[in-house]
């Protein structure tokens, strides 16, 4: 019996090239057999809310979209406490999430091979009552994610976020954070920190020196601190996106659950994405939660 795909589409993700390819996607998928319902997000109606909706039983989440629509779509199925295999085709500006697993990048390769992909149970994060596939972060350069314009992030890739996170530099305020893991306990003032699940952040490879693996229970934590000037700024940026992490002002260790209490009401983003403002957090490594469809290796 073939599978029921539910198949949700961000047509404004990216460069918004994605629509070009949506009725070939879907045509090949019905060539192959399966059932297949299409439906497409908006502003007012994300992946979320339309998983909740779905009132069908499917057993493949197809989402064409970027780490944001992903994400929505995950949190979703958790929602409902559903697991099905989910195949990714991203379709957004960095995809740090795709590059770190290792997903076709090809926008028809998934739908052509179906039958011949494998699968791969990767690790969740849990934000509070929120979940993460690959990263949560605050302070600079976090806020390039979700206040960088689509116009910038469609002319410029990546580096949008690059240019957007430099502005920062002259304005940004520490933040004063208490860490608190099985093994660390920090108590000081940082300019940013995130936890993440994966290999590429920002768009960049910045783990590319560290052993990651996103199915080993695991989370990565990066706490900057403020460096005395500018050009300090500016050389501890380019470090930690080279993937140099050895520095006074840089603290990252491994852990599969931390607590983080700030000051005052802090703003973050989860997987490139505004979440709200909190002083008190509590994240966890769920392992091995969340089945992705993959390219034979």
């Amino acid at each position: 019996m073939k599978h029921r795909i539910l198949m949700i589409v961000n047509p404004k993700a990216g460069r918004a090239k994605i629509k070009k390819y949506v009725d070939a996607i879907r045509n090949n998928f019905e060539k192959s057999e399966y059932k297949i319902d299409l439906k497409h997000t908006t502003v007012e109606y994300g992946a979320t809310e339309i998983i909740s909706d779905y009132k069908k039983d499917f057993d493949i989440l197809v989402v064409c979209g970027g780490d944001g629509t992903l994400n929505q779509a995950v949190q979703g199925l958790h929602d409902i406490d559903k697991h099905v295999q989910i195949g990714y085709i991203p379709s957004g500006t960095t995809n740090d999430f795709a590059r770190s697993l290792g997903v076709a990048f090809n926008k028809l390769e998934l739908s052509n091979n179906l039958d011949k992909f494998t699968t791969e149970k990767v690790d969740l994060g849990k934000f509070n009552d929120r979940v993460f596939n690959y990263v949560v972060s605050a302070g600079i350069f976090s806020r390039a994610s979700y206040n960088t314009s689509t116009k910038s992030k469609n002319r410029f890739g990546r580096l949008a976020y690059l240019m957007s996170g430099f502005k920062e530099i002259f304005i940004c305020k520490p933040y004063r954070l208490i860490v608190r893991s099985k093994d660390t306990s920090i108590d000081d003032e940082f300019i940013y920190c995130s936890v993440s699940n994966a290999k590429y952040v920002g768009g960049f490879n910045i783990f590319k020196k560290e052993h990651v693996e996103m199915d080993d229970g695991e989370l990565e934590a990066l706490f900057i601190k403020r460096p005395k000037n500018f050009f300090s700024m500016v050389r501890l940026i380019c470090k930690v996106i080279n993937g140099n992490f050895k520095d006074e002002n840089v603290r990252y260790f491994k852990t599969p659950e931390l607590e983080i209490e700030s000051e005052k009401d802090t703003e973050w983003s989860i997987d490139g994405e505004y979440s709200g403002k909190v002083n008190k957090i509590k994240i966890t490594n769920l392992r091995k939660r969340v089945e992705y469809i993959v390219p034979e290796s």
